[in-house]
């Protein structure tokens, strides 16, 4: 993991829609957004849910 983001419109590009599942308002309206990760790839591969990820320390 190299750090977090904020998601953002960019997302859309992936899926369309998707911003509106990871981002919403509270009670007064401000905007609530869930954190999303940056992380460099080491192996191509399929990560599929309930998969291990292993966290390499620098």
């Amino acid at each position: 993991m190299t750090g977090l983001r904020n998601p953002c419109r960019q997302i859309d590009y992936f899926q369309d829609g998707l911003l509106k599942q990871v981002a919403g308002c509270d009670e007064a309206g401000s905007i609530v957004r869930k954190v999303g990760i940056m992380s460099v790839v080491a192996q191509c591969s399929v990560v599929r849910p309930g998969d291990v990820i292993k966290v390499e320390f620098p």
